[in-house]
């Protein structure tokens, strides 16, 4: 699926909580989420994918000194459910990644969280690979995997 990646339109703010509403991430963080988004969308730093009629279908949050103050972390992913499979997350982590060797990163991070199969294999197929593990990170019974990339 070709989409842009776009700067957020904090206009749209609803269009975004629905990209998180129908996920894993809402099932266990909930309205959290639209905290989140609410912050990323404060400080500039979310990205979304959109279709050519304009459609919200994915949404990134980068911290570009997020991990030690220092390396990149890629704060929040979402795609909408119906376009889940269809290279939307790829689209938008390559997007993570290219902003990223621009600022001159060698090393970015993520974490992913353990009951995220499906999102870990997308990162482990683009070479990210776990360096630690925390649990109940930013939840009670909410594991996350550290994850790094060598640029």
């Amino acid at each position: 699926m070709d989409i842009r990646i776009v700067k957020a339109d904090p206009a749209r703010k609803e269009d975004y909580y629905d990209i998180m509403r129908d996920s894993n991430l809402y099932d266990h963080y909930g309205d959290v989420l639209f905290d989140i988004v609410d912050d990323a969308l404060a400080r500039e730093s979310l990205l979304i994918g959109e279709k050519s009629d304009g459609e919200a279908v994915g949404l990134i949050d980068c911290r570009w000194k997020g991990m030690f103050e220092v390396f990149p972390y890629l704060s929040l992913i979402g795609v909408k459910k119906q376009y889940r499979g269809m290279g939307v997350g790829h689209d938008l982590l390559k997007t993570y990644e290219t902003i990223s060797r621009s600022l001159g990163a060698e090393k970015i991070f993520l974490c992913v969280d353990a009951f995220n199969p499906r999102a870990r294999r997308l990162y482990v197929s683009q070479g990210y690979q776990k360096y630690g593990f925390i649990p109940s990170l930013f939840k009670k019974g909410c594991d996350e995997n550290i994850m790094m990339k060598l640029l």
